[in-house]
């Protein structure tokens, strides 16, 4: 019996992978800098110091800082520095497990100012008994740390979990945890590559939904 859902939140419960894709590819149109749409696709969800290990691949004067500051500045030229869309159904599966008294933890690679920002002002955050960002120093996905963690903090065995993710390396990491695993894709589609991480295949969150509450 699942007794604790594990949710992603960029590209799951926000828009927010889509909106960063578009943002980095202006910023590094800007700088001149050449970078494919599969690497932005590998570096979504990641952590800052593997997002920087592949945009510097043949790319010598790529920044990581400096590449990040461009891009919060688009964030705010665009209004997404406090505002972010949710995902159709990501409000109605939060307040549906929890009100079944089905455990949440947020799992994601964002900081915690990121997530406050995107799901606190919307009065989300506070349905997660357990928060684990990215800026509190766990490996980033695909290594299970940040599940594990996330499973001990509530309680919960991770074999009595599911993880709800829509990156490859998030649905790697929840996999290799233990956790049953729920892919709801967003940029990344589903594939025979990660078929062997999936246990479920959702196209929604409300399709995700009846399969955590039948």
């Amino acid at each position: 019996m699942i007794r604790a859902v594990l949710f992603d939140m960029d590209g799951l419960l926000t828009d927010s992978e889509r909106v960063y894709a578009r943002g980095i590819q202006a910023v590094m149109d800007g700088l001149g800098i050449s970078i494919s749409d599969d690497a932005i696709a590998q570096a979504l969800g990641t952590t800052d110091p593997v997002t920087d290990q592949i945009f510097s691949r043949g790319n010598p004067r790529y920044d990581g800082d400096a590449m990040r500051s461009a891009v919060n500045d688009w964030l705010v030229r665009n209004g997404y520095d406090r505002a972010m869309p949710l995902k159709p159904g990501a409000e109605h599966i939060l307040r549906t497990l929890t009100g079944r008294g089905v455990l949440c933890a947020l799992v994601t690679s964002s900081p915690l100012s990121r997530a406050d920002n995107y799901l606190g002002g919307q009065g989300l955050l506070s349905l997660f008994s357990a928060v684990i960002t990215g800026d509190l120093g766990f490996p980033s996905k695909p290594a299970p740390d940040v599940y594990l963690t996330a499973a001990a903090r509530l309680g919960v065995p991770i074999v009595d979990c599911a993880v709800l993710e829509d990156s490859y390396n998030g649905l790697r990491a929840g996999r290799a945890a233990g956790a049953m695993t729920v892919m709801v894709p967003d940029l990344a589609p589903y594939c025979e590559e990660i078929a062997p991480f999936v246990d479920h295949l959702a196209a929604d969150l409300s399709e995700a939904e009846g399969i955590l509450c039948p």
